[in-house]
């Protein structure tokens, strides 16, 4: 035991801070390895949001545009993709079990997992949420009905300010909300907004009262929506406290199936399923073509949702709504080559505009990542200095 502790003492203490220093330099490298893989995970999921969102904007508009008319069908289609992830929930109930059963040495993640909320709560954020995402669909589809895609897609970029506004509500990172670019950003695109309203008698536009429907519903759709992206956020820190790949998918899956439910309901109520086959006999397409627009919207939607709800997750909901926006943006250019549709005069400054506020989200998430790193590195160089001392 002397001659342990005498090995001990002996060692220089230029040995002393060398393996301080290595070991501070492995944790920096660490974190830059993180940080470059929640790069690669945040562009791939954000090309999965702009594929879905473009995707499902564009098959629908042609949907209602070649003949279909039932927007309870739409919106329900848009939310019957939820099978398609319960492999993925297989697959993440199997890692999940494994990594629980690595860890069961460790008592603190024992007690953490043990403070679950109860089953009535989880039911009751999933049955509140399923019902909100079941309104965005109705909004959306209606929205597509009568407006063209491009109009409809510039409306939605007004998601941007009731996130802001929602999440502030919420307190979800308030601190960083109320910033000079995400100031600017708001405002941009509603001005953007209110020159559409203001100006609707663009050519190819549908006019009067069939024009501020659609306006009105993609406004609700856009409010909505960013209702469910600040809930989902909330729900998952102060309710549910998950922050695993299988919370995505479960979250994913029990929200669309939930809006499915009240989407379906609202079909048969209404009487709207009566109609269905002889729109399927009369679509100018054909059957064919009918069924496979309908799958792959419901493929692309359910692509989307999971795509936002890990940005959710992994950033906050007004980057996930940020990169919504992007493919609002961006939906117009695909509009005007596979659609016809006419983008000009106003509806190019009003897009202009929509691209600056964009801009500035994305200034803005730099400026906080820079933060953060300046942050790290800062408690790396404490460290430092208290191992020397």
């Amino acid at each position: 035991m002397e001659e342990a502790q005498q090995k001990l003492l002996d060692i220089p203490n230029e040995e002393i801070f060398e393996k301080e220093n290595h070991n501070i330099e492995s944790s920096g490298s660490t974190h830059c390895t993180t940080k470059h893989k929640w790069w690669y995970q945040v562009a791939i999921f954000t090309l999965l949001t702009l594929i879905g969102e473009v995707i499902t904007s564009l098959l629908v508009s042609i949907y209602f545009t070649k003949g279909g008319k039932s927007i309870w069908l739409i919106s329900f289609v848009q939310n019957l993709g939820f099978p398609t992830l319960l492999p993925f929930l297989f697959y993440a109930s199997l890692n999940n079990s494994n990594n629980n059963n690595n860890n069961s040495n460790s008592q603190i993640e024992v007690i953490k997992d043990n403070q679950e909320p109860h089953i009535c709560i989880i039911f009751l954020v999933y049955v509140v949420l399923g019902v909100l995402l079941g309104g965005v669909s109705v909004f959306d589809s209606i929205g597509l009905k009568y407006l063209q895609v491009s109009t409809y897609s510039l409306i939605n970029t007004s998601q941007l300010g009731f996130t802001v506004v929602f999440s502030f509500s919420f307190f979800l990172d308030g601190r960083k909300l109320i910033t000079p670019s995400i100031v600017n950003s708001v405002v941009l695109v509603t001005v953007a907004s209110v020159i559409l309203v203001l100006h609707n008698n663009e050519s190819g536009e549908k006019s009067g009262g069939k024009f501020l429907l659609g306006f009105f519903s993609a406004v609700g759709g856009s409010t909505t929506y960013s209702l469910v992206l600040s809930l989902t956020e909330f729900s998952y820190r102060k309710i549910l406290k998950g922050r695993k790949f299988i919370d995505i998918i479960e979250m994913s899956i029990y929200q669309t199936l939930v809006a499915s439910i009240v989407i379906l309901l609202g079909l048969f109520i209404s009487g709207d399923w009566k109609n269905l086959i002889m729109e399927m006999e009369k679509y100018q397409l054909g059957k064919v073509y009918y069924a496979v627009i309908l799958l792959f919207i419901a493929i692309s939607c359910q692509l989307n949702v999971v795509a936002s709800i890990w940005l959710v997750f992994k950033v906050n909901p007004l980057l996930s709504n940020v990169l919504n926006n992007l493919g609002a943006l961006i939906t117009p250019i695909f509009g005007v080559i596979f659609l016809n549709d006419k983008i000009k005069g106003l509806k190019l400054v009003v897009m202009f505009l929509a691209i600056w506020g964009f801009a500035s989200q994305i200034y803005q998430q730099y400026l906080n990542y820079m933060e953060e790193n300046e942050e790290i590195e800062q408690n790396s160089r404490d460290i430092c200095e208290v191992s020397h001392n």
